[in-house]
Parts: structure tokens; sequence; C-alpha cells
């Protein structure tokens, strides 16, 4: 295997993959072929040329700052990721787990994690000093039901709670229901999906009722999110993923990989209502 280090955002995935690339060219010795031997003065001249070259390139790719700042999203979405962490975490180099809890929420979700043995949802509050917890239903097992946070950033969260934390994110890069949700419109490539908690809540099982939930979540809203759930196309792409993986489930999968793919669901709980033809728990006006 090969180990992802430097700095955060640091060539990412490309600079192991990269290195594998050049491994056979860097290992086995350049035949000249007889015909050259007049010109192998030239090649080495060449190589030479190019070696330098690529110095002087990488120097200067070095000690130039593509974006002068991290704080903000142009037209084009794109933002100095990296500059971004090292302003928010105040470290110049941000690449232990110790360093990203001084980013804003992170040191208070280890401490909330911590005041809740009983386990729950971790819902990110306005405030970055603190979690809002969704408990779990009971009965609650010994030892606690565990730990969910729900929240955009994956890296320095799993970074900083253990192995029995499950993180999961709006957008479905760590969380299958989120990733089929329909996209935003003109949203900022890679952040265009954002599934609602409410939809979380139900699907975790936890507590879903006032005043156990966080203030600012509407009760119809869950309480439709639990019947919109039940549709039989998403409750087909849950059990895909979630039940065991027996040789028929692999190949059931296998038979309906195209069609899972396709499958996306509106992220508005009524909508989705609607579209799966389900009964409302909200009885309509007049009824």
């Amino acid at each position: 295997s090969v180990r992802v280090g430097g700095d955060f955002m640091h060539g990412r995935v490309l600079l192991p993959s990269l290195f594998l690339l050049l491994t056979p060219i860097t290992v086995l010795p350049i035949r000249v072929p007889r015909e050259w031997v007049g010109r192998d003065l030239w090649v080495f001249v060449a190589s030479s040329v190019l070696w330098l070259a690529t110095v002087i390139w990488a120097f200067f790719t070095a000690n130039t700052t593509g974006m002068p700042e991290g704080a903000v999203v142009g037209k084009s979405g794109i933002v100095d990721e990296r500059a971004y962490y090292v302003l928010n975490t105040g470290h110049d180099h941000p690449i232990r787990a110790t360093d990203y809890l001084d980013f804003p929420r992170m040191r208070a979700m280890v401490e909330t994690i911590s005041a809740t043995p009983d386990g729950g949802l971790l819902l990110p509050a306005g405030d970055h000093t603190y979690w809002l917890v969704v408990p779990p239903r009971a009965p609650i097992p010994e030892g606690g039901a565990g730990h969910n946070v729900y929240f955009l950033n994956l890296g320095m969260t799993s970074m900083n709670v253990g192995l029995d934390v499950r993180v999961l994110d709006q957008m479905g890069l760590a969380y299958p229901l989120a990733a089929h949700t329909e996209r935003l419109d003109d949203g900022r490539i890679g952040h265009d999906k954002n599934l609602y908690p409410d939809w979380v809540i139900v699907d975790l099982q936890m507590v879903s009722v006032h005043p156990w939930m966080p203030g600012f979540l509407d009760q119809k809203w869950v309480n439709e999110a639990g019947v919109a759930i039940n549709c039989p196309q998403t409750q087909e792409l849950i059990t895909s993923y979630r039940s065991e993986l027996t040789w028929a489930r692999f190949k059931q999968n296998f038979r309906n990989a195209l069609a899972f793919a396709d499958y996306r669901f509106d992220r508005v709980p009524k909508y989705e209502i609607q579209r799966c033809d389900l009964v409302s728990p909200i009885p309509e006006p007049g009824n």
C-alpha cells in the first residue's frame, strides 16, 4: 500500500500514482540503439536540459501562490483549500489530527462525544463552540448505542474520533443515501448536494420528536421524512448496501448496478411522498 503523506491537500492521491508510473523508468536502464551511438552525447544533453527545466519549474511552483487567499470562493468554485485550513486552524502546516482540533467545532465535537456515553447523532450548531445531540431510541444497549457525526468535512472529523464513530456527510461522499439525492442547480461542483438532517434522524432511528430534537428542526418535516424514506425504490437501495453481502446479494447488486447508480430522490420529504405515491402523515386542509 502507498501512504499519502505530506501537508494537507499535498498532491492528494496524484503523487503516489505519479511515483509508481515513473518507477519503471527510473529503475530500468535505457538502452541506446546502435544507430544512435554517434548521437548519445545529444541524448545526454537533451535529457539534462529537460531535467534542469523540471528543477527550475518545481522551484518556482513551490514558491508561487496561485490563489492569494483561502477565504473566498470565486465564480469558478475553486478555492485554495490548504490556505483555508491554515487560516481556520491557525497552523502553518496542519498535517496532524491534533492540528485540526483548533478548527471551529472540532474540539467541541470530541468533548461532546465524551460527554454523551449513550451515543446519538451529532449535528453542528450555528455556534461553533458546541454540537446538538439527538439521542438514540430506548432501550439503549449497555455501553451506548454509538455515535454518529453528520458534518460536511469528513477528514478532520474522522481523524479525531475512533473507529466506533460513524461519520456521515450531507453531500454523499460517505453516505449513500445523500449521494442519491438530486443535484442542486448551479451548485458548487463537489458541494452540490445537501441532504436535510431530518432524513438522517429517521434513517438512523434516533428520537424523532421534540424536545429531544434540535429546535430548528420542523416536526412536520421529520414526520414526512419518516414516511418518505419508506419509498420502495429507496428501501431497495438501502438494502443493497446495508444487508449482509451474501452471494445472492452480490448477484442482485450486480444486476441492478446501473439502476442503483441512476436512482435519485427528492430531498424535500413532501415531494418524495408525492413521487412515490405514499400516504402523507400530515392531513390535508379540509380533511
